[in-house]
């Protein structure tokens, strides 16, 4: 069965509940992770446990992109909401582009882009060096079906914008505002400009939703939420495998 839909997700707590209301699922490991084929809402679905980062989340995909050409790549897990974003825990930020937000060179001026070492990461049409963009029609797409969802305990706010996916997550409230600064972030993760660089490179339609766990601040983990923001970051999703293809 080809899938219409992959849905590639960290860790098994972020698609536990799509998961359990797969039909006719047929689980695998390929390379160590987790695949689980079935039906969802009517589209036949992938899901693929990729683990955590980005390295994790090449390589995933990579064994996927391989042999599958789905209609749609929809990445969902949890994310770090930077306080000048505007979004609090339980909340839900769907990508409007991804950046590699630590890739680049430390200089006594202060941190530069991957564009200062001058060798794109991917060329295709253009360079890419840490910004990834999003189809903006999908995107625009994809928020309008999530604003007319139908929410568990009402309906979360909702924000489109950049995202940033770093290796050393912001444990402090400065350094978060820096990576918010530098690429008027919303929200920070571990895996999405990996992904976003993979679909454009096999050139598959991208699009990544995360449910916002905790704020970026110094770091106090007490106050964060993962149940909550998985479980917002899949009734998106679910919302996005039903309406938008």
């Amino acid at each position: 069965m080809s899938a219409e839909v992959l849905l590639l997700s960290a860790t098994a707590f972020e698609q536990d509940f799509l998961a359990a209301h797969l039909g006719e699922k047929v689980e695998q490991q390929v390379a160590g992770r987790r695949w689980q084929r079935g039906r969802l809402a009517g589209r036949e679905i992938l899901m693929v446990e990729g683990g955590i980062g980005a390295v994790n989340t090449a390589h995933a995909l990579t064994c996927v992109l391989q042999v599958h050409q789905p209609a749609l790549v929809l990445q969902a897990g949890v994310g770090g909401a930077y306080p000048a974003a505007g979004l609090g825990i339980g909340d839900v930020a769907l990508a409007s582009e991804e950046n590699y937000g630590d890739l680049g060179v430390r200089t006594p001026a202060g941190w530069q882009s991957a564009e200062l070492i001058g060798i794109p990461i991917l060329q295709q049409d253009v360079s890419y060096f840490n910004r990834f963009p999003l189809d903006p029609e999908q995107v625009a797409r994809a928020m309008q079906i999530l604003q007319d969802g139908s929410w568990d305990g009402g309906c979360p706010a909702l924000r489109s914008g950049p995202f940033v996916t770093v290796q050393e997550c912001s444990g402090l409230a400065s350094l978060g505002e820096e990576r918010r600064v530098r690429f008027s972030g919303l929200c920070e993760n571990m895996e999405g400009a990996a992904a976003a660089h993979l679909c454009r490179l096999y050139r598959v339609p991208f699009l990544e939703v995360r449910g916002i766990s905790n704020l970026v601040e110094d770091r106090r983990r007490e106050g964060w939420d993962l149940p909550l923001a998985s479980r917002r970051a899949q009734e998106a999703a679910l919302a996005l495998i039903k309406e938008l293809l």
